[in-house]
């Protein structure tokens, strides 16, 4: 594979390692290392996973794990979403990772677990019908789902407010005491079914917090058990909605074939699915198709988007809705990918305006993602005024994509030297991160603390 990626052996080392530190590893591997696997050894558990994404990345195709010689006694690759042991139940595997959650040590150890691209195959569906509202008596099992569905709702709103640093172990916790016992015991199929869909939403906001945490290769350990649990459930919307949660999450690790496959996917599975299903997975293969340099197809998604979200009714839930200003969102990036700069602002602005302030972090990332643009357009004065408002937010928020968000600052700022509006910016950003890098040292010291030895 190395001849076939045209590299030399201090090539792949240099690949692995600047791969290594995008995923939080501090590695420091050399040609020596390299010549070393050739002949047989093998490196740390974590490190055949980076070459394999390396060399997939390289060569231009999907490298397998057992392909690199570096990883023995793997299980066979499954498809997408469909168990990585085959012999292992989701639900047990979930519950298992959940309660590992709770022990200090195998938490460390889950933490270090490697992201990589997967192959994309989509499982066989029954049939095209949603699934029959769940029917009989209900009484208990009715009530069970009601609160599946309001642990979803204060999860997410805490995700908003918080982000996903906060309480994600608790989530965590919920699930493996109460939510994956639900789908062990006895219950009729249609309840069942709602349970199913219902941990599966569950599983996928803890992916959502596991990945705003900074935990990458742990957070789409998730996003594939929620997969495995929406086709339990018969749910294709649900798994559709994941996909694209996926494809989010390798375009911003600048995987851009895999986020391109697993968009095309999303929009692919979807089915008969509700019109603000499909305009949520349409938007973000519009994005893909403008960061890939497909200008039609992107335009085309990304009206088809739009036109999918004016159908959509008004709907409740998390995951029933695409609020309009994530389609703004969506409609800035695309159009900043895109080139249109002017497009890209308007959009920006819009999604602004739909957000409100109480959702706290999808609000402080507009704002600094609109100062963004507007500082690379020229416009200065109105982008500070933004950052300001995205420093008012930052120090209330525990999320790895605010906390890129308020490093993204720094860099930008730090082109306009003399200008004073900037110095203040800059300023009172570096305190505020001086301040938040205090905190977050004194709760490691009390975390450690109250671990016994």
């Amino acid at each position: 594979m190395l001849d076939e990626a045209g590299w030399s052996a201090a090539e792949l080392a240099r690949a692995v390692n600047a791969l290594g530190r995008r995923q939080g590893m501090a590695l420091r591997y050399d040609r020596t290392s390299v010549a070393h696997w050739l002949v047989g050894s093998r490196p740390r558990k974590a490190v055949p996973g980076l070459v394999a994404q390396a060399l997939s990345r390289r060569i231009g195709r999907l490298v397998a794990l057992e392909e690199t010689g570096l990883a023995a006694g793997l299980p066979p690759l499954a498809p997408l979403g469909m168990a990585g042991k085959a012999d292992l139940d989701p639900r047990n595997r979930l519950a298992e990772l959940c309660r590992a959650e709770s022990d200090p040590a195998r938490r460390a150890a889950l933490r270090r677990t490697v992201y990589g691209a997967h192959p994309v195959r989509l499982p066989s569906w029954p049939d095209d019908r949603p699934p029959p509202p769940p029917g009989g008596e209900g009484g208990r099992s009715q009530a069970e789902v009601s609160i599946l569905q309001s642990m979803g709702l204060i999860f997410a709103s805490l995700i908003d407010s918080s982000g996903g640093g906060h309480a994600r172990t608790a989530l965590a916790a919920y699930l493996a005491d109460d939510a994956v016992p639900l789908l062990l015991a006895p219950a009729d199929a249609r309840w069942h079914t709602q349970h199913l869909l219902g941990c599966s939403q569950l599983t996928h906001l803890l992916a959502n917090m596991t990945d705003d945490a900074g935990h990458h290769g742990l957070a789409q350990v998730y996003y594939r058990l929620a997969l495995e649990l929406a086709h339990q459930a018969g749910h294709r919307a649900a798994y559709a909605t994941t996909l694209r949660a996926l494809s989010t999450q390798a375009l911003r690790l600048g995987f851009l074939q895999y986020s391109a496959d697993l968009a095309c996917a999303a929009v692919e599975g979807t089915g008969p699915a509700a019109a603000n299903t499909r305009a949520f997975v349409l938007a973000q293969r519009a994005l893909v198709h403008a960061h890939t340099g497909h200008r039609s197809q992107a335009q085309a998604d990304l009206k088809a988007a739009e036109q999918e979200h004016g159908r959509a009714p008004s709907s409740a839930g998390i995951f029933a809705s695409y609020p309009r200003a994530g389609l703004d969102y969506q409609r800035g990036e695309t159009f900043y990918a895109l080139g249109d700069g002017t497009a890209a602002l308007g959009a920006f602005h819009d999604a602004e305006r739909h957000r409100p302030p109480a959702q706290r972090r999808p609000y402080a990332l507009a704002q600094a993602r609109l100062a963004e643009v507007l500082a690379h357009s020229g416009h200065l004065e109105e982008a500070c005024a933004h950052w300001h408002v995205f420093l008012d937010h930052y120090p209330h928020l525990a999320s790895v994509h605010v906390e890129r968000a308020a490093h993204t600052l720094h860099r930008t700022v730090r082109s306009f030297p003399r200008q004073s509006q900037a110095r203040i910016v800059s300023d009172r950003a570096r305190e505020l991160s001086a301040a938040g890098l205090r905190s977050r040292l004194r709760r490691a010291e009390q975390r450690e603390a109250s671990v016994p030895e």
